[in-house]
């Protein structure tokens, strides 16, 4: 490219700096270029002429004077850089050919963003450390660093620092501790730590640490209950099955539960060694229940792929902040109880999944194109699947779409309205389709507000027993009831329109093949249950 074409092309790339110059490229020409400006001494078509010189002599000047942030990208993993007293940000990836000498860092001075990616060099240069203006660093994936500089601490403006994939770091200097700005430390996949790094209990603003792919240290559990300042701890993916890595997570619990400001918590297949060689299915509900006990600021939990997680404790359901869990893959996980505060549960693979406790509950309200969170149900097959607060489903199509028909697994369905809330989707509409498998064996409709039951009924010719309970202005059953060969026991409770519809003698005949029918409390819903359904509703709906 001709040197008049680069220099347009320098500008082009810094068209904010021209702009604030009043500068704007016209034409080249030769070796000059012709710009209009609003300065003086304008040739006779209104355009001042610079030569080349004059072009880079003036950009430069630019550059000193108004330039704020530069960012220099370097795919040859070239660190020399023209100009570098101007620098702000620099990155500089596969830096595999890279020689890092002593003075490397010595004229970038003025950085304020550095990214280095891709190395195998053993050692840093003590000049990075002289990079006193500098606030992210990111050096990622130099799988031969074994240590930091010990003048590290001498970065004070330091917040955010990235040193995952630094598979063969063994230590953090002690002057690391001295970084009492950071808010953000990422270590992840550095294996090459055995201990808790005790640098990291002195960064008394510390909110955000990433620990994933690596999580097995030696004192964790002391070593997290020190930072107390913790919103957002990762400590995702295996450690191996081995009797002291076991040992290094027993004590996770203790510290854990110390973190009362933590927000987000990522123990993805983090506890697999663990419960693996728990004697009980017992055992890790309890352990996991004590390592969230005390955690009332939580909003996000990740137990995904925890393949030997069998039950949830059902203290997570005391934690009115909790707003999403993450389930997927834990394949041997039988039962979720109901969580009220919950909008998103992901049950993605939770093919061992026995019995659920669904919340139906209305994602940001605030918008007019929010959702419920019934769709998360679209994942869902077990054999027992209990949803309330249906009045919180915001359309059909939401209810359509979990696709209730296809899950061949349910045995036994609750749908629960609460009672005297009104729904966004008229009741019997939304009965329409939630439309069960025709191998349904228990079916109970409690709050339901519509006159009739849905056609679709005398299609369950599998069912054995049905419930209504609490339908104020249910009046009638369909005639399709005497397809229900299978159908031994009826119960209907506090449904007094429908109650007064079953002693007309023309209707007993209808019902007369159900050889058990009770108008009165059933036992398996009791008033408890009732009034802990009403109370559940209008928790969700203060929430």
């Amino acid at each position: 490219m001709p040197v008049v074409l680069q220099a347009v092309v320098v500008l082009l790339h810094a068209g904010e700096c021209v702009a604030a110059m009043g500068v704007f490229i016209d034409d080249a020409h030769g070796d000059r270029i012709s710009c209009r400006s609003n300065a003086s001494g304008k040739d006779e078509k209104g355009a001042i002429l610079f030569t080349i010189h004059d072009l880079a002599h003036g950009f430069m000047t630019l550059l000193r004077e108004t330039l704020s942030y530069l960012l220099a990208t370097n795919p040859r993993g070239k660190l020399d850089q023209e100009h570098d007293d101007y620098l702000r940000a620099l990155r500089c990836v596969r830096c595999t050919k890279v020689q890092f000498k002593d003075e490397s860092f010595s004229r970038k001075k003025c950085l304020r963003v550095l990214e280095l990616k891709e190395s195998s060099v053993q050692k840093l240069p003590d000049s990075i450390c002289q990079l006193r203006h500098l606030g992210y660093l990111k050096i990622s994936e130099f799988t031969g660093l074994v240590t930091l500089p010990e003048s590290f601490g001498h970065l004070k403006n330091l917040f955010h620092i990235d040193l995952s994939g630094c598979s063969r770091l063994v230590a953090l200097p002690e002057s690391f501790g001295d970084l009492i700005n950071l808010t953000h430390v990422k270590l992840s996949r550095c294996h090459g730590l055995a201990k808790f790094p005790e640098p990291l209990q002195k960064l008394g603003k510390l909110v955000h640490l990433d620990l994933s792919f690596w999580s097995c240290f030696e004192a964790i559990g002391k070593g997290l209950g020190g930072l107390t300042t913790l919103e957002h701890l990762n400590l995702s993916n295996p450690c191996c099955h081995l009797a002291r890595h076991r040992s290094h997570l027993k004590g996770l619990k203790d510290g854990l539960c110390k973190l009362t400001k933590l927000r987000y918590l990522n123990l993805s297949m983090c506890l697999n060694p663990m419960f693996y060689h728990y004697q009980s299915q017992e055992d890790s509900p309890q352990y996991i229940g004590e390592c969230v006990s005390g955690l009332s600021s939580l909003e996000h939990l990740d137990l995904s792929h925890n393949t030997f997680l069998f039950d949830l404790p059902a203290s997570l359901g005391e934690l009115n902040k909790l707003k999403t869990l993450n389930l997927s893959g834990c394949i041997r996980l039988k039962m979720v109880g109901e969580m009220k505060s919950l909008t998103f549960t992901n049950l993605r693979m939770c093919r061992g999944l026995e019995s659920c406790q669904f919340v139906v509950r209305i994602i940001d309200d605030d918008d007019v194109y929010s959702s419920s969170n019934i769709v998360q149900l679209e994942v869902v097959n077990c054999q027992e699947l209990q949803i309330s607060c249906l009045e919180k489903v915001k359309s059909k199509e939401e209810a359509n779409g979990i696709k209730l028909v296809e899950k061949q697994k349910l045995q036994k369905l609750k749908l629960s309205w609460t009672l005297d809330n009104v729904g966004r989707v008229k009741d019997s509409a939304l009965l329409g389709e939630l439309v069960p498998p025709p191998n349904l064996q228990c079916l109970e409709v409690n709050g339901y507000t519509g006159t009739c039951l849905s056609e679709y009924l005398g299609e369950l010719t599998s069912l054995r027993e049905l419930k209504i309970v609490r339908c104020k202005h249910l009046n009638s059953l369909p005639d399709t009831m005497q397809k229900l060969t299978s159908l031994k026991d009826l119960c209907i409770f506090d449904c007094p329109e429908l109650e007064k519809w079953c002693q007309v003698e023309e209707n007993k005949k209808v019902l007369a093949h159900i050889p058990n029918k009770n108008y009165e409390e059933p036992a398996s819903t009791s008033r408890q249950e009732i009034e802990e359904d009403d109370k559940s509703g209008e928790e969700v709906e203060a929430a």
